[in-house]
């Protein structure tokens, strides 16, 4: 049995996944661990291609075929405080698919391809709530599906709920997703940019809707994102991610104020301020390195302004700065020791 304090429900350990593709092997996440709290929003930011959406997929075991869990483990409590293993079941076995939708539901970043072109949204969205709460008539099924929809404020949810997804314009189909996460009231919701395609009224409206229901139902929500403005409103924690490592993890209020790795930094200073008289905003050169040809010691070096030799030839733990920030880099290094 994996140690826990009683409000985590979900527990991310030294979790390593390797891609294999064209003989070559791409180390798409080394060494990630965390923790999820009842209640409390996770955040996860960084570039694209650092490993945030690989490591919501390898809670759900949702990792391509050529894929590879190569140790760690993936610890979900349930209400009676039993530990299932998610890194243990089999892919597509009963008990997976009885967690999946009901105890941790999923939304995907691209709903044009995670919605089936053959099936009406209304159809899908029953499937969903027919897979876990079964009972229900078909009434009270067309009911439900249709009042998920107009709570996402979708018009005319009632004829919207009949048709395909092609005839949903990208932020509705992005909706869509999000009704049919949220029709079963999980535990845990893993969000991948779940606002992305979404103007900003309807932006507001969505977190404000997550936001609600994680007041009333207790629901603990893992938050992928690159906007920083979200972040700021929506949790309690973040973990910034580079090249498949977590690089710094601090409360959002720490982070925000006293950020202490330079990846951090730099994506801090990239957001613009109203009124600061900035003409051109600071950015981070280069991009994110080849996950089969990573660069010898700490990945961020590179693209690191501080890099000293030792940065470039010796990789760094990730060290602790406070009792509630956690840094990988040798600037962060205390005195005489490191967090193992």
């Amino acid at each position: 049995m994996s140690e826990r304090t009683s409000d985590v429900v979900l527990s991310v350990k030294n979790l390593h996944v390797s891609f294999y593709t064209n003989r070559r092997c791409n180390k798409v996440l080394r060494g990630v661990s965390f923790d999820i709290r009842r209640g409390r929003t996770l955040c996860v930011v960084g570039e694209s291609g650092c490993g945030k959406s690989v490591t919501a997929n390898a809670i759900l075991r949702l990792l391509p075929e050529l894929s590879r869990i190569e140790q760690g483990s993936v610890s979900y409590w349930q209400e009676g405080g039993q530990e299932i293993r998610l890194d243990q079941l089999k892919k597509n076995g009963r008990e997976m698919r009885a967690l999946r939708g009901k105890d941790i539901a999923i939304i995907f970043q691209d709903p044009m391809t995670a919605l089936n072109p053959v099936y009406t949204v209304g159809r899908q969205i029953r499937e969903m709530i027919r897979q876990h709460r079964r009972g229900m008539s078909r009434r009270e099924l067309k009911r439900e599906s249709v009042r998920g929809l107009a709570a996402m404020g979708i018009p005319a949810a009632d004829i919207r709920d009949g048709e395909y997804p092609h005839q949903f314009s990208g932020g509705m189909r992005q909706r869509a997703m999000i009704a049919m996460a949220m029709s079963c009231n999980p535990r845990i919701l893993l969000a991948d940019e779940p606002t992305t395609a979404l103007d900003v009224t309807i932006q507001a409206q969505i977190l404000d809707l997550m936001k609600k229901i994680q007041q009333e139902e207790g629901m603990s929500i893992l938050l992928i994102t690159h906007d920083l403005g979200v972040v700021a409103e929506m949790c309690s924690r973040v973990i910034v991610m580079y090249a498949g490592e977590i690089v710094e993890e601090a409360p959002v209020d720490i982070l925000f104020n006293h950020p202490s790795h330079p990846y951090t930094i730099g994506l801090i200073a990239s957001v613009p301020k109203l009124g600061s008289g900035v003409k051109v905003l600071p950015s981070i050169p280069g991009s994110v390195p080849d996950l089969s040809m990573l660069p010898k010691g700490c990945r961020f070096a590179p693209r690191c302004k501080y890099a000293t030799e030792r940065c470039h030839n010796e990789e760094p733990s990730l060290f602790e700065v406070s009792p509630q920030q956690k840094c990988r880099c040798w600037l962060a290094e205390p005195t005489g020791k490191e967090d193992k």
